[in-house]
């Protein structure tokens, strides 16, 4: 864990405007920090700068969450007071204020290109940010729970706390914390055809999530409903991760997660096995082959006027 102190100026930063004070956190932790790298690729930034939002722990989206990914999906309140009581045995907390600090991480432009040019399989740098990517996500969680607690907060990295759980289904698998949902609740995108998140620099990102005592005012979501930015479901006339998709995993009914494991798990197998090169790492693969080479690949796919379905 990340052990730091404050001076007196930066408290007051931090107490005159908090929201102000996270995004500069972020960012600047994005930029500076050396887990943020590519280092098989001359120390390449892995992600470039993020998009950051908020959202209220008490937003009745977190109740839907519970029909529409499952029903036993945490709400930030409850993963919060459960940290308390079950951690930090804290007697029954209530807390005045619950609020969601959730963040994007687009990836790198280079790595978009290269992983579009493939057909079958990831390409390497994609792979490595992958995994890469995502010890640095978590690094840069822990970090930000330091700093609210440094600052005088309680706050909880979920996807690494032990009230994580990864949830079986009929057809597939689902999270009782789905960063996507809560990315979706924080304003900061919507849902697509293939069941990425096309934010405002596109689908080939990934994200993070931290949930705190203090009140932060909710980011405005800049969209009607939950499939706005994707051009399939806004004109029916695209449908390019549909052709991506080495394992016919997406048409236009949807994403079939089982078929979708199958591409990870048994049809790139020869990726890390060495097939296609050496330095493959991971648990599988990668793909991500329906997130690049399409026109959401890095932004929201502009409509022509009228063209809305």
């Amino acid at each position: 864990m990340t052990i730091f102190t404050v001076d007196k100026r930066t408290k007051k930063r931090f107490d005159t405007n908090p929201k102000r004070f996270i995004e500069d956190a972020i960012r600047n932790f994005v930029k500076t920090n050396p887990l943020n790298r590519l280092e098989s690729f001359g120390g390449e930034p892995i992600f470039e700068q993020p998009l950051v939002g908020f959202a209220d722990g008490d937003d009745p989206l977190f109740a839907e969450y519970k029909k529409v990914v499952h029903e036993l999906h945490l709400s930030p309140r409850e993963m919060l007071t459960r940290h308390l009581t079950e951690t930090l045995k804290y007697e029954a907390p209530q807390l005045a204020n619950v609020s969601v600090i959730s963040f994007v991480l687009p990836i790198n432009s280079k790595t978009l290109s290269s992983n579009a040019q493939q057909k079958e399989g990831p390409a390497l740098r994609w792979n490595h940010t992958r995994w890469k990517g995502q010890d640095f996500i978590t690094e840069l969680s822990v970090y930000l729970v330091s700093l609210l607690e440094v600052m005088g907060a309680h706050a909880l990295t979920p996807e690494i706390s032990p009230y994580f759980k990864i949830l079986r289904l009929s057809d597939g698998f689902a999270s009782n914390w789905s960063q996507r949902h809560i990315a979706y609740a924080a304003g900061l995108g919507t849902f697509s055809l293939n069941e990425g998140f096309i934010t405002s620099k596109g689908l080939g990102m990934r994200c993070g999530s931290v949930i705190t005592s203090i009140k932060l005012k909710p980011s405005i979501k800049p969209y009607k409903h939950h499939l706005a930015n994707c051009l399939f479901y806004a004109t029916g006339k695209c449908g390019e991760c549909i052709r991506r998709c080495p394992g016919g995993a997406i048409s236009e009914k949807g994403h079939d997660k089982l078929k979708c494991f199958e591409v990870l798990f048994e049809k790139q197998k020869p990726w890390l096995e060495g097939t296609y090169g050496p330095g493959y790492i991971g648990m599988y693969a990668g793909c991500g082959l329906c997130q690049t080479g399409v026109p959401c690949e890095n932004r929201i796919p502009a409509l022509k006027k009228g063209a809305r379905k």
